[in-house]
This record gives C-alpha cells, sequence and structure tokens, in this order.
C-alpha cells in the first residue's frame, strides 16, 4: 500500500478536509489566513525549554508577519494530542539528540495518529550546565534533576560526580523543581536562559559529553501541507514481507534513485514480536522525481510507504563557548 502524496496532491488534501470542518472552525481557518487569529504553537514547557527555544527559532525564521499565540504543554504526549484535538496549529517537538538518538515518544505518536505530518524542522545546539541554587557548592550536591534525555547526555560528568539522578518531564520543569524546593543539596541540569527564569545559577558549564551536542525538533501539523521547495522527507516504510535482506532491498531502491539517507530508525510494528517499521529521513523533498521514482518502485515491491512530512530545515547557529 502506498500513502505518499505529491506536493499539489498534498494541498488539494489540506483543501478538501478544510471543507469538511463544521462552518464555525472552517471560518477559523480562513480568518486564520488572513492574519485575524493567531497560530496556536505548542511545544514543552514550562518557560526555559529547549522546546521552547526552537519554537521561537522556527516561529523568527518564517516569512511574513504572523502573529503567535504560545502554549505550552507538560509532556510530548500533550502536545501531540493537542494537535489531533485541533486544540494547536502547530507543535514542536524533539525528535533526535545527536548524543542520546531518537526521542521514542515522538515518532510512536507520529505513527499513532496518521493526520500527523511534519512540515519543518529545526537543529538547536545544545548546552547543558548543572544549576542550583546561590551559594550552593559543587561538593554540596548529592542528587541531580532533569529530563532523562539531559542526564543521559551528560552521563560521563555524572559518573564522575557520584551523584543520585531523578527523572523530570522536561529540563525547565527540573530546574523549577529545584527552586521551589529550596534544597541545597540538589541541582538541575538544563539551559542557561532557565536558571535565570527561576533564580538558579551556574555551578558548572556545558556538561555534555560530546562538544557537538545538537538536538532536532520536528514542527507538526493535522494533515498535510504543501511546503515550498522541502529538501528532506520523512517516510515511514513497512516490509511487506519478513524474509533476510528485505531492508537491504528497500535501501538499495533509495540508492540506485541516487538518495541520500540523513537518518534510519527501526520501530516494532506492535503486531508481534520480531516485525520491524523502519522511519528514514531522505535528502530530497517529496517532489522531486527521484523521490517520486523511489516511492513508485517499493510500492510496486508492496511496502507499505507512509510520508510523515516534507520539509526545509532550519539550522541554528552555536552560541560562542563560556
Amino acid at each position: 500500500m502506498f500513502r505518499s502524496q505529491s506536493k499539489s496532491a498534498m494541498t488539494t488534501a489540506v483543501a478538501g478536509r478544510r471543507s469538511r470542518l463544521p462552518c464555525a472552525v472552517a471560518m477559523r481557518h480562513q480568518q486564520r489566513q488572513k492574519g485575524a487569529f493567531a497560530v496556536r504553537v505548542g511545544y514543552l514547557g514550562p518557560r526555559g525549554t529547549f522546546s521552547e527555544d526552537a519554537a521561537v527559532q522556527y516561529a523568527a525564521a518564517q516569512a511574513g508577519n504572523v502573529n503567535v499565540e504560545w502554549r505550552m504543554f507538560a509532556t510530548i504526549q500533550d502536545v501531540m494530542d493537542a494537535l489531533s484535538q485541533g486544540t494547536i496549529d502547530q507543535g514542536v517537538v524533539p525528535i533526535e539528540n545527536s548524543i542520546e538518538g531518537t526521542v521514542r515518544m515522538t515518532i510512536d505518536c507520529l505513527v499513532e495518529d496518521p493526520d500527523l505530518f511534519i512540515r519543518g524542522e529545526v537543529v538547536l545546539p545544545i548546552a547543558q550546565h548543572l544549576l542550583a541554587l546561590p551559594g550552593v557548592r559543587l561538593d554540596d550536591v548529592r542528587e541531580v534533576w532533569s529530563h532523562p534525555q539531559a542526564l543521559a547526555q551528560c552521563r560521563g560528568f555524572l559518573r564522575q560526580l557520584s551523584v543520585q539522578t531523578q527523572a523530570c518531564a522536561s529540563t525547565a520543569s527540573a530546574v523549577e523543581a529545584v527552586a521551589r524546593s529550596g534544597r541545597r543539596d540538589v541541582a538541575a541540569i538544563g539551559p542557561e536562559r532557565s536558571a535565570r527564569e527561576h533564580g538558579l545559577v551556574v555551578l558548572a558549564a556545558d556538561i555534555h559529553d560530546n562538544e557537538r551536542n545538537e538536538t532536532r525538533f520536528a514542527v507538526v501539523v493535522k494533515g498535510p501541507q504543501a511546503v515550498t521547495q522541502p529538501t528532506k522527507t520523512m517516510l515511514l516504510v513497512s516490509p511487506s514481507e519478513d524474509r533476510a535482506g528485505v531492508l537491504a532491498t528497500i535501501l538499495h531502491v533509495l540508492a540506485a534513485v541516487g538518495l541520500n539517507l540523513t537518518w534510519i530508525e527501526s520501530r516494532p510494528t506492535k503486531r508481534r514480536l520480531g516485525t520491524y517499521q523502519f522511519f528514514m529521513d531522505v535528502q530530497a523533498g517529496i517532489d522531486d522525481s527521484r523521490m517520486q521514482k523511489a516511492l513508485a518502485i517499493l510500492q510496486t515491491l508492496g511496502h507499505d510507504v507512509r510520508v510523515l512530512g516534507s520539509y526545509t530545515t532550519v539550522a541554528v547557529n552555536r552560541p560562542a563557548s563560556r
């Protein structure tokens, strides 16, 4: 089964979906296009998260004067649910880190709702700092709180520090929790801006294990949307059968037409043990002739292919070292 859509087909699909909306909702879409309403953008809160940075950077990079209504959510799942329910227009969620790899919650949510579609991505340099109340010394710290990804990105530093760790919903929520606790034996890992938000100070700077620490964030919408001159396409390929060399066959199709992969990730199909589906980022837009040829061949081979998005990348410059 082939579930790809060309650029014109994507536009038609969006128009068709809107035409079936209730009158009041359809009117809101039209008014938002004319600038009467702000675009509702959701991200992982609270204030000071890397997700907030990514959302702001993406909005700033867009052409035109677009009003934005920011909405913060406690979890990635909450952001994706809000998109599915139509209470936000865009969701900005982390999808991959250069140290810890794929954010599985994000890609699992993309699989669960076939209406979700990636229309952009932001690559954000990540600087992790150890943050604590003013006056706390490094020797005082016995526990460190943060998001599981942040803790994993600083595994080497934490091993040397010999402390207990506690997972939180986000880096900023960890910073907020440390500030509210008043405890002088705990610290948080997070961005410096979050420390300023909550009155903490930097105990140790740039504690991530790799100096090229970067996270890419997906900008997700409900329903396919045409993007001007997309440069990347994300595919979800479910092989037609479980046999030796099936993944090699799929990759050969892409290589044969000259397409380069920038990311591949396997996830269980959840149908039975040992069966997998593959997420792939391909360095070409959906309207690229090579992409269309590859999709047609994969369809002929009987593989189930779903286009999860076609988009361009906003790359944020790395700040100077502290």
